[in-house]
């Protein structure tokens, strides 16, 4: 099983995220890694060498358990009842024995195209294409097919206790400068020599500027879902600023797409956002289909005043919108390249899912159907660091006697989406969801 793999990593002091059996080795290890990104016992984010890819990789692959008949093969359909998943759950918990891998991946789910309610029955039913597992790039487990990140319970089960909290928030991570950090900059630009170099000014302005700030909301800190919002906001920026190559040639660096420098101080703020081309329900609010969902890439303009960063502050740039194109039209072919992106893409679905449960108050009329889940500690494990810094030789670009850097990061809010969903007629949805009458899911 999983577990092996987490033993001997915890020996290595590495704990790797991309596993699945990682909850007694985490309050051991002193970094861990999600999506290629290190983040170390200080919440430093940086990224993660190639051998240690590899060695997540080998240790994955050679300690994974044999996928079941049943799950192995690509289908459009996999329905996934969680009343019976947690039963699975619940067993594993009395004989002692590993929660299966294909409950902790949710049957082999790449997305969720509809949720199903079943309120007499006490069950939610998950639908959506589904697929056998593989380790893929940076040690994500990937479908075989198509190689999206495979979806992961644990991400469902912080995205559910977040939207169940009393007040609701939006999910979000944004990687920023600090106040302190840009004021030392500036004074810097403005007191070096003349006759300096321009690469030499531009490396001081990076060193002044210093680490640059992680600010999760919405979610758990400690959790694999604000891990992987942290890790594609802090890959993102890499990639728009050419601190490393993209791995799509069709996405070029931000920096390159960009003639002159920007004028006036402003600067470049994106954010992945989730857009579904619609979310409708039936009038019982008991079946809802989530129709087109994709992650599309935001732009506004930044501006840079000498002292502070100001919102909205500058006239937006073309350039600016044409890098945000850019990665909305390549971030399919992202995902597969960089399985951090297409483990985002689930997170907000995720996140959706959670959000229908609040609006339907699932747990309050179902929760001892899904308590196995919600309240065990090895299916959703606190992490001891917390992503909470960045080094900014990482996220920005160096130009002439200058540096830029850009702003922003992921905003997930899935009330909007909820709220806005549409009444329909959803009964062929509904009869495709129907409970899996053998065993927790059925195809």
């Amino acid at each position: 099983m999983l577990r092996k793999v987490f033993v001997v990593l915890a020996v290595l002091a590495v704990c790797m995220l991309g596993s699945f059996t990682f909850a007694q080795t985490l309050t051991t290890s002193n970094q861990s890694s999600v999506g290629g990104v290190m983040i170390d016992a200080n919440g430093m984010l940086s990224q993660a060498s190639v051998e240690e890819m590899n060695q997540l990789r080998l240790e994955i692959k050679n300690n994974l358990a044999p996928i079941a008949k049943g799950l192995n093969k690509a289908v459009e359909i996999r329905r996934v009842s969680l009343k019976k998943l947690n039963e699975e759950i619940a067993k594993a918990e009395a004989e002692g024995s590993s929660i299966p891998d294909s409950v902790r991946l949710l049957g082999g789910l790449t997305s969720i195209q509809s949720v199903v309610l079943f309120p007499e029955e006490q069950d939610v039913v998950l639908v959506g294409p589904a697929e056998g597992w593989v380790v893929g790039p940076q040690g994500v487990l990937v479908g075989k097919e198509t190689g999206k990140p495979i979806m992961r319970l644990d991400d469902l089960v912080a995205a559910i206790q977040a939207a169940s909290a009393q007040n609701r928030s939006v999910f979000s991570v944004s990687i920023d400068p600090t106040k302190e950090g840009l004021q030392r900059m500036s004074e810097f630009a403005t007191s070096v020599n003349p006759q300096t170099p321009p690469q030499t000014i531009a490396q001081g302005m990076e060193k002044a500027l210093g680490d640059q700030t992680v600010t999760l909301n919405g979610i758990d800190e400690t959790s694999h879902f604000a891990y992987v919002m942290a890790a594609a906001d802090f890959r993102m920026k890499q990639i728009s600023m050419g601190a490393t190559k993209s791995p799509v040639k069709t996405l070029p660096s931000f920096v390159s797409m960009m003639k002159n420098p920007a004028p006036n101080g402003a600067l470049p703020r994106w954010w992945l956002a989730p857009n579904f081309a619609a979310i409708t329900r039936d009038a019982q609010g008991l079946t809802w289909s989530l129709d087109g969902g994709k992650v599309v890439t935001l732009t506004d303009t930044d501006f840079f005043d000498g002292n502070q960063i100001v919102r909205k502050g500058a006239k937006a740039s073309d350039v600016f919108q044409q890098w945000a194109d850019k990665m909305t039209e390549n971030y399919d072919a992202l995902s597969v390249a960089e399985p951090i992106f297409g483990q985002l893409r689930n997170c907000m679905d995720c996140a959706l899912v959670g959000a229908i449960f609040a609006e339907s108050k699932v747990l309050a009329q179902m929760g001892d159907s899904f308590a196995p889940m919600m309240t065990s500690k090895d299916v959703n494990p606190a992490r001891e660091a917390v992503p909470a810094k960045a080094p900014s030789s990482s996220v920005v670009a160096r130009r002439s006697a200058g540096i830029m850097f850009v702003t922003g990061g992921v905003s997930i809010n899935p009330w909007e989406m909820v709220q806005s969903s549409k009444t329909t007629d959803l009964k062929s949805v509904r009869e495709k969801g129907a409970i899996p009458a053998k065993r927790w899911y059925e195809n």
